[in-house]
C-alpha cells in the first residue's frame, strides 16, 4: 500500500474574508517536495488552491510559504525530511488565524509568509516588498556611451559580494519581527541588497551617496533590532542580519 502524508492548509478566500484550514492526504514516493505536494492537491482536489511558484521557469525564490511554522520555499522542503529537518531556533510565533487541532508529530501545517497581507490562500501581497526594493535603487547607471559597468572589477571585488548576490528576493526574510510591528521599515532583503551595491566597486560615488541616504534613515538600518530572524530564514546563506550590520558599523558615525 502506498504511503501518505496528511497536510493541513490555510485557506482564504475573498468571498467570506475568513481564513480557515483544510486537510488533505498526499500520496507519497521518494524526493517528492512539499511543492509537488500542492501541485498534487490542485490536480486532485481542488483546483481553487492558490499558490505561487515560478520555480519551474528558472526564477528563484516565488514558492515562499510557512511550512510548520517555519518560512521555506516549498520546492526546496522534502516531505520525507519535513519533519526531521533541524529547525531554525528562536524564531517568532506566527498566527495566521485558529486552527483545528494540528498533530505536528504527523501533520504538515502549511501557511502564508508572514507580515504580509494575504491576498488569497498561500498567495500574499508582495506589492510592499517591491515598493522597498525599488527604493534601494538595486542597479546600474551609465552614460550611453560609457564603459559596461561590469569591465572594471576583480575576481577580489567580486569575492567581497559575492554572498549578497545570492539573494532571491524569497521574502522569507520579512519574517523579522520589525517587519511584522512596523510597516514603514524596509526590510532585510531590501538592505542587504543596498549593502550588495554600496560594496560593489562599481559603483559610482555618486550612486553610493543614494542609496546610504535611503537606508540610514530611521525606517531602515537604525529600525533593525539585532532580532537575526533574517539570517536563520535564509534558503541562500545571504545573511540579511550581518549585511545590516555591515551597513551600521561601517558606514553610521559612532
Amino acid at each position: 500500500m502506498q504511503e501518505s502524508q496528511t497536510f493541513l492548509i490555510y485557506r482564504l478566500s475573498k468571498k467570506d474574508g475568513k481564513p480557515n484550514y483544510e486537510r488533505f492526504s498526499v500520496p507519497t514516493s521518494t524526493s517528492i517536495s512539499i511543492l509537488d505536494a500542492l501541485f498534487y492537491i490542485q490536480d486532485w482536489y481542488d483546483s481553487t488552491l492558490s499558490f505561487r511558484y515560478s520555480c519551474r521557469g528558472a526564477i528563484c525564490g516565488s514558492c515562499g510559504v510557512t511550512i510548520d511554522k517555519v518560512p521555506s520555499l516549498a520546492c526546496r522542503t522534502q516531505i520525507a525530511t519535513a519533519k526531521s529537518a533541524k529547525k531554525p531556533v528562536n524564531l517568532p510565533e506566527f498566527n495566521f488565524g485558529d486552527h483545528p487541532d494540528w498533530d505536528p508529530k504527523t501533520e504538515i501545517l502549511i501557511e502564508p509568509l508572514p507580515n504580509m497581507n494575504v491576498l488569497k490562500d498561500l498567495v500574499v501581497d508582495m506589492d510592499p516588498f517591491w515598493k522597498f526594493y525599488k527604493e534601494v535603487e538595486p542597479f546600474f547607471t551609465r552614460g550611453w556611451n560609457d564603459k559596461a559597468p561590469e569591465s572594471s572589477q576583480s575576481p577580489n571585488q567580486m569575492k567581497s559580494i559575492e554572498k549578497l548576490v545570492y539573494c532571491i528576493l524569497c521574502g522569507l526574510c520579512w519574517a523579522c519581527p520589525v517587519s511584522k510591528e512596523n510597516p514603514n521599515y524596509l526590510g532585510p532583503a531590501q538592505l542587504a541588497k543596498a549593502d550588495r551595491f554600496i560594496r560593489d566597486s562599481r559603483l559610482s560615488d555618486s550612486r553610493k551617496e543614494s542609496v546610504l541616504s535611503r537606508v540610514l534613515q530611521n525606517d531602515a538600518v537604525p529600525a533593525c533590532e539585532k532580532y537575526f530572524v533574517c539570517n536563520r530564514v535564509c534558503p541562500k546563506g545571504v545573511m540579511p542580519g550581518t549585511a545590516i550590520k555591515d551597513i551600521r558599523d561601517n558606514w553610521i558615525e559612532k
